[in-house]
């Protein structure tokens, strides 16, 4: 009964496409502040009007409330409380103003499949769609799986999160990844491959899961090395496995232009609480931004 303003369709820009979004998207303090929102100037009113005095919402309310409506769309109860508690992080790290891009690289080798069946690895994906929802207008994140072979799966959207597992490209067991080994350089490199086409100097954060055996250190932080020019961060997590190498190492590595790599791991994604599991996941990406920028690896916004 207060939102005397609309936002009914949203048309942008997105990966050099044209995009429609239905938002549906009310303003409490009217049209001056919906224009206001966006960066117009208002003039004053020539007359006084009797109102009554609503306080305008300020930039940071409402982007948490358009990350919590795109949250609602998923119909997902779980997601709806994740996106809560991935704000809070967010607010403290200041990163609600941030645009980045989200990508999902998932370790799909023999001795992940307890984790696949148990419903480990939906619960990543669950946990990294509140970041999309706010870094990403869409609301939505690519996404890999590996083994011996990489292979890019459906991007996963508010629509079809919700068992994606088991749903996208006929469920995890049929995934095109060829014998069950670990292979984790060329996952890197086709993820670095798919976003260096865009040279628009957005910032990139992938979420990259592995249960250990990883080997070809020296391979791995000379990619890496050579990557840290790039607008990518590698939030590198460890679940359930052992034996991460060269994972371990990526904060001794040296040559970069910029720090552009995290690693922790965890028993199972649940073993620590969400709000604790937020901040491991936004623990350096803040300060990668800061040192991007002063690159001009990424473009200067303000977050």
């Amino acid at each position: 009964d207060q939102e005397r303003a609309t936002m009914l369709i949203e048309i942008y820009l997105k990966d050099g496409i044209w995009r429609l979004a239905a938002i549906g998207q009310g303003f409490n303090a009217g049209l001056a502040a919906l224009i206001q929102h966006f960066g117009g100037e208002v003039a004053e009113e020539p007359t006084a009007q009797q109102t009554t005095p609503v306080a305008p919402q300020s930039n940071i309310d409402l982007k948490k409330k358009l990350s919590l409506q795109k949250a609602e769309k998923t119909g997902n109860a779980s997601i709806i409380d994740l996106t809560k508690k991935s704000l809070v992080q967010l607010e403290k790290k200041k990163l609600l103003g941030v645009t980045a891009r989200v990508a999902l690289v998932l370790d799909a080798s023999g001795s992940m499949d307890g984790q696949y069946r148990r419903g480990d690895v939906q619960k990543v994906v669950n946990r990294l769609m509140p970041l999309a929802i706010h870094f990403d207008d869409d609301g939505s994140f690519e996404c890999w799986a590996f083994a011996a072979e990489t292979t890019q799966l459906d991007d996963v959207t508010l629509n079809n999160v919700n068992d994606f597992i088991n749903s996208t490209q006929r469920g995890w067991k049929n995934w095109q990844v060829g014998a069950r080994y670990n292979e984790e350089i060329p996952a890197i490199e086709a993820v670095i491959n798919y976003f260096q086409k865009f040279q628009d100097q957005i910032p990139t954060y992938v979420l990259f899961i592995s249960d250990g055996g990883v080997g070809s250190r020296q391979q791995m932080q000379k990619i890496l090395s050579q990557a840290a020019k790039l607008p990518i961060f590698w939030q590198f997590v460890g679940i359930g496995g052992r034996n991460y190498g060269a994972l371990e190492k990526l904060d001794e590595m040296s040559g970069r232009i910029v720090d552009n790599c995290n690693f922790f791991s965890l028993d199972r994604i649940d073993s620590v609480s969400d709000e604790r599991l937020y901040e491991l996941l936004l623990q350096e990406f803040p300060d990668w931004l800061i040192a991007a920028r002063q690159h001009e690896i990424v473009r200067n916004e303000k977050g």
